[in-house]
């Protein structure tokens, strides 16, 4: 039997799962772009800041949104994902100038604008590797919850803001990859789950940034492309997966109470306009110099985490592994650069 911890634990998992769903499935009435991801994400937000509720999901159940996720995202790498591996250095070098230009300015921008404390607002300043950020500050004198909820604010309005900016010049996208594909088999079904599941775990145990995802993403790429697999999950099981997906980000709030995200908001929001309109200056460079989808580029250097802008660019039919490739060298780029740009080293490093 369970104890009344685990049965607390059950029904908070139950309550932020079904709060998700039903915001998912407005989403996808109304025909809003990534509407399981970005609805979910938005009524848990939402719960979360107004209420005290227990919003949580477990870590077992992560896992296996992510795996469902990365294994439909491996069916639609081609041999056209290769061939652009060519153009990936270059690429890479407007990632980095983007990122260096995003840190520089909004850093600058929360200081002066809002009166930030220098090592607070680099580290606020910081696109993406929200782990290793917070590490980082932590060990310095910056104010470690107001990062976190500048981070958390970045993200969210990323994953809500993305899709409907990418739509405009289309006139609308939804799952491209997956409304292409038929469902495998059940036996196919069996065997990309299990490969899928065994590399998430490898990746996510040699520490790969969003291992779990990039993990299953390859693995399912790897045996699709040998033949020995064919399709995608059911839609309902990946339409779960992005709604446990959603449910993670929304309950990053769980604890903000609206006097905190008021304070916040304003701040976190200038610094997602600078680097929003920053990241989309070099992907208009890169699409001329490229000639590389604009919408392509721009997930691939928006300041937001691996896995969310990862599915992102899943659900709105862009090459997914180009973009995960991106968002994990920035990761280990940032995680690498950081600490030898630590905020506090001119100043004598952490105050007692």
């Amino acid at each position: 039997m369970y104890s009344k911890l685990d049965g607390a634990r059950i029904r908070a998992v139950a309550l932020t799962l079904g709060i998700a769903a039903a915001g998912g499935g407005l989403f996808a009435l109304a025909a809003l772009p990534a509407a399981w991801l970005a609805g979910a994400m938005t009524a848990v937000a939402a719960t979360a800041v107004a209420t005290r509720l227990p919003l949580s999901i477990p870590d077992p159940m992560r896992a296996l949104a992510f795996v469902f996720i990365g294994l439909s995202m491996g069916a639609g790498v081609t041999p056209d994902t290769l061939h652009l591996m060519r153009t990936w250095p270059l690429s890479l070098l407007l990632l980095f100038l983007s990122m260096a230009a995003v840190v520089r300015l909004c850093s600058v921008y929360l200081e002066r604008a809002h009166g930030w404390d220098r090592s607070t607002a680099r580290f606020a300043a910081i696109p993406g590797a929200l782990s290793a950020v917070l590490a980082m500050a932590a060990e310095s004198r910056a104010e470690v919850p107001r990062v976190a909820l500048a981070q958390s604010v970045r993200l969210f309005v990323l994953v809500a803001a993305m899709p409907w900016l990418l739509t405009l010049p289309s006139g609308g996208a939804g799952l491209a990859t997956a409304a292409r594909e038929a469902p495998d088999s059940a036996a196919g079904i069996l065997l990309l789950l299990g490969a899928c599941g065994a590399a998430a775990w490898l990746f996510q145990r040699l520490r790969v940034p969003g291992g779990m995802l990039l993990g299953a993403m390859l693995a399912s790429a790897a045996l699709h492309g040998a033949g020995l697999a064919y399709g995608l999950l059911p839609p309902a099981l990946l339409a779960a997966g992005f709604v446990v997906t959603g449910a993670i980000i929304g309950s990053r709030f769980r604890g903000v109470s609206p006097a905190m995200l008021r304070a916040a908001l304003v701040p976190s929001l200038g610094c997602v306009a600078i680097g929003m309109a920053l990241t989309a200056l070099f992907s208009w460079v890169g699409a001329l110099w490229l000639g590389l989808p604009f919408g392509q580029l721009w997930l691939a250097y928006a300041p937001g985490g691996v896995e969310a802008m990862t599915i992102v660019a899943f659900t709105m039919g862009f090459d997914a592994a180009f973009i995960g490739a991106h968002h994990v060298i920035r990761f280990v780029g940032i995680s690498l650069l950081s600490p030898l740009w630590h905020p506090d080293r001119s100043r004598g490093g952490k105050s007692a």
